[in-house]
């Protein structure tokens, strides 16, 4: 079925980059959007966006088109989106905090990015356009004060996902066997999780316990959380298959 707000609204960006000859985008994308945006340009448009969300690693991104005069290696992202520092001296807000504090502003979550919390500081992204209201009007996360500035984004620190590596072997590399071997629980038990909708493949609800898994994808496991296949290769004395995957903590 098609997504009757995203899509036509990627036929528009695309018809204006290629009118206009300017580069257009979208607001931020969940991942699973993204999926979708990615596989409706190349099957619809023809077309590859430019995904980014303000740092190599980011999760929430906007799909970019780009005229034959932009290069996505010399890309300069500061028209299109902000990066945001804060800083809470007397407390440490947490992911939920902060984007409880934004959305309590009436922002559309749409217009904000990944939020990045490290102790007393944290770094979020925004569109262009609330920028200037968050800075003037955001001066608690909760109950704590917090100072905010809008930074180069050649200032930011480097981010990296923390992975929990685990290492497991399967029959075969059907989702079941997969997440069961992840997540430490009987394979009968997420036979039941998959029927229910719990587990997710590469952002799509999966409720085929046959379905294939290969090295790149991404499950997620409702309340236990989110998992990537970093390699499927390799075979023990019985023939099973060894799998490492990485856990996100």
């Amino acid at each position: 079925m098609e997504n009757t707000e995203l899509f036509p609204r990627l036929r528009d960006l695309h018809k204006r980059c290629i009118n206009k000859n300017i580069i257009t985008n979208t607001f931020f994308l969940t991942p699973r959007e993204q999926m979708e945006a990615r596989d409706f340009c190349r099957r619809e448009l023809g077309a590859e966006p430019f995904f980014f969300g303000g740092y190599p690693e980011a999760e929430r991104r906007m799909a970019f088109f780009l005229p034959d005069w932009a290069d996505p290696d010399t890309f300069d992202p500061s028209p299109y989106l902000k990066a945001i520092e804060a800083r809470t001296p007397f407390a440490a807000p947490s992911h939920r905090d902060f984007l409880g504090s934004l959305m309590g502003m009436g922002i559309e979550r749409e217009c904000v990015g990944d939020i990045l919390v490290k102790g007393d500081r944290a770094w979020f992204f925004l569109t262009p356009a609330i920028t200037p209201h968050v800075l003037d009007s955001m001066i608690h996360v909760g109950r704590d004060g917090v100072s905010l500035s809008e930074i180069d984004f050649e200032a930011l620190p480097h981010f990296e996902a923390e992975l929990k590596e685990v290492t497991f072997t399967v029959q075969s590399l059907r989702i079941d066997a997969v997440v069961s071997g992840i997540w430490k629980t009987s394979r009968s038990s997420v036979q039941d999780l998959v029927l229910r909708g719990d587990v997710t493949l590469n952002y799509f609800p999966c409720m085929d316990k046959d379905a294939s898994v290969q090295e790149g994808d991404m499950i997620s496991l409702r309340h236990h959380g989110k998992a990537k296949i970093l390699s499927a290769d390799g075979k023990s004395k019985k023939g099973r298959t060894f799998v490492t995957a990485g856990v996100f903590v």
